[in-house]
This record gives structure tokens, C-alpha cells and sequence, in this order.
């Protein structure tokens, strides 16, 4: 099992203070659902996690060991973004865990290029391969979104498999989605973290 804790996190833009003094822990085992507003900083606070985005002030360790350097995050940490990462050519098949070729959305579909996929697919295709990265902590930022709700289902059965080894932060704006299998979920509200259930 592995434990992180996040202590003192600000992020600010142009004098403008985005994550107040953030407070946060999460191990392998759990699934946090986090929600906001737009505009709310939640994909700043991901990348933050991610070492994409350099903060002002950051106190984070895992398994007690003191992260000085945010380039070592990657280590810890795995990002789904919002925006497309695969380089437009690869295929489906290049790019997708083969435990996942039988999907009726991808089955007769394996040499198409990613990109002549819907956003949808194409942002559960890259939810799927980020699940499958050996990092023990996983970020997923707005994974359902644009998917119908079969696939929707099929993603919650698979989160559910990971999370027996890992532990995953999903930015989620689906009410009730996560509800059936989320361990907790957390508010970003004014640059604070608010614990909700």
C-alpha cells in the first residue's frame, strides 16, 4: 500500500491565489471523486500532482519519503489530461492494453488511427492505457465525459478491478456516477478542498 500526503499547497496566477493552503491525503484502495466549478482549479490541482504545474509552496511525501524535486512525481503519478496526448498516426491497436481489443467500440477497429475517433472514445482510449501505467497513483481528469452510458458502465467495472492496487482522483461533473463505488468525495471551492462524504 502506498500513502501520500500533500501539505501547504499554493498555486497562485498573477497574484491571483488558485489552490489556498491545500490539504490532501490518499493511498492505494481508494477511489476520491473530485468536484468544483469551472474555472475551479481542479485540473491545475492534477497537474500539480503531476509536476506539469509548479506551485508556490508544496509540502507532499509518499510512503514518508519527502518529494523535493516535482520532476520525481511521475514516478508516483499517472495523468489523464483533458486534451488528446497520442500523436495523431498511431492506431488503435498501438496505443490500447489488448485486455480491451474485445470492446464492441473497439473489436473491428484496431488499425484506425486514434484520431479518427470520437473525443469520447478517444479520451476513454487514453483513460484505459493510463489505468494500465505502473504508477501507484492515478489522475483522471473528466474521464466520462462523452462517453454513452454503456461505456460509461464498462469504465466503472474497470475502475473498480484498479482500485485494488492503486489509488485514483477522478475530476468527475456526472452527479451519481461514482456514488456505487467512490470511497470518498471532495469539493474545490474558493482555492480550499472540502470534504464532502
Amino acid at each position: 500500500m502506498s500513502t501520500l500526503y500533500l501539505d501547504s499547497l499554493v498555486y497562485q496566477v498573477n497574484s491571483k491565489t488558485i489552490l489556498n493552503n491545500i490539504y490532501f491525503q490518499m493511498q492505494t484502495g481508494e477511489l476520491i471523486e473530485l468536484i468544483g466549478s469551472n474555472g475551479a482549479g481542479k485540473s491545475t490541482f492534477l497537474e500539480v500532482l503531476f509536476g506539469t504545474k509548479k506551485p508556490q509552496h508544496i509540502h507532499i511525501k509518499i510512503d514518508q519519503k519527502l518529494i523535493r524535486n516535482s520532476n520525481r512525481l511521475q514516478r508516483y503519478f499517472a495523468l489523464k489530461p483533458q486534451f488528446s496526448f497520442f500523436p495523431k498516426q498511431l492506431r488503435l491497436k498501438d496505443v490500447l492494453p489488448q485486455s480491451y481489443w474485445n470492446w464492441v467500440d473497439f473489436e473491428a477497429h484496431l488499425n484506425q488511427p486514434i484520431s479518427s475517433f470520437s473525443t469520447g472514445i478517444q479520451q476513454l482510449i487514453q483513460t484505459l492505457f493510463v489505468l494500465e501505467l505502473p504508477q501507484p497513483f492515478i489522475l483522471l481528469d473528466e474521464p466520462f465525459a462523452g462517453l454513452s452510458p454503456l461505456l460509461q458502465e464498462q469504465l466503472l467495472t474497470v475502475l473498480q478491478q484498479k482500485i485494488k492496487t492503486k489509488g485514483i482522483l477522478i475530476v468527475n461533473h456526472i452527479p451519481h456516477l461514482l456514488t456505487p463505488i467512490r470511497t470518498r468525495q471532495i469539493q474545490l471551492q474558493n482555492g480550499n478542498l472540502v470534504q464532502l462524504t
